[in-house]
């Protein structure tokens, strides 16, 4: 059985990034995650902000105006890698379970009907592109994708304290 690497979300981190660092770190720190696939050489184009992994898993960072990582958004992986979060693996337990689990820590906005789930005070946001529409239906039982981002993201959004949760 193959074994799983672990990236922790643990906000203002998830693995080695950390919302604030220099952009530039965060792209040394895309290359360095194990898995790392370059992209196709195309002459004249070398992507910014983004990774894909072996494991399916993507990454993609964001800057703010001063150059620094302001998001980390993260694209389910297939195989290999367990995103958790306090213990949550919030790719592989059912996105209702990790609903549940993280309300009972803070306040939880549920948008349109459960496709997005955003819990401000984490700096966190978990994301899929279907509900199920019953127990056989497996497409959208779990997360597809979760966003770090720095406290004044959610807190334009939302009208939420910049202080994160602790």
């Amino acid at each position: 059985m193959e074994k799983q690497m672990e990236l922790i979300v643990d906000p203002p981190r998830f693995g080695p990034f950390e919302i604030g660092m220099p952009f530039d770190q965060a792209q040394e720190k895309l290359r360095s995650i194990s898995g790392y696939v370059p992209p196709d050489p195309n002459p004249g184009f070398t992507p910014t902000g983004f990774a894909h992994y072996e494991s399916e898993m993507s990454i993609s960072v964001g800057t703010d105006r001063a150059g620094n990582l302001k998001e980390i958004e993260v694209y389910r992986p297939e195989r290999g890698v367990d995103v958790l979060f306090r213990e949550i693996s919030l790719f592989e337990t059912p996105a209702d379970e990790v609903v549940r689990q993280i309300s009972s820590l803070v306040h939880v906005d549920i948008e349109e009907d459960g496709l997005l789930v955003v819990a401000p005070e984490l700096l966190l946001s978990l994301g899929r592109r279907f509900i199920p529409e019953g127990p056989q239906d497996e497409e959208g039982w779990y997360f597809e994708s979760l966003l770090v981002a720095d406290p004044g993201y959610y807190g334009n959004i939302y009208g939420v304290s910049a202080e994160p949760f602790q």
